[in-house]
């Protein structure tokens, strides 16, 4: 069987710690991904809530797990 992987990184140009803000604060980071009830501790489960498409049975409910949090890692 085949293992396929694909890595992807970004870069910003804005200082580190606000970009962690943007990443670890459930209210920015609803401002250029989704709502939700994130927070940076492994272990906590939380939700993104978007529009629901009926059509296609999705009810707008992502489900999700912090596994890991490594702040100020580059």
């Amino acid at each position: 069987m085949i293992k396929n992987n694909i890595k992807h990184t970004w870069y910003f140009g804005h200082p580190q710690q606000l970009v962690w803000d943007y990443l670890t604060k459930p209210e920015l980071l609803s401002q250029w991904l989704m709502e939700s009830d994130f927070q940076p501790v492994a272990g906590h489960t939380f939700m993104f809530n978007t529009k629901p498409k009926v059509k296609v049975g999705f009810d707008g409910l992502i489900y999700c797990q912090v596994l890991k949090v490594q702040p100020d890692h580059e």
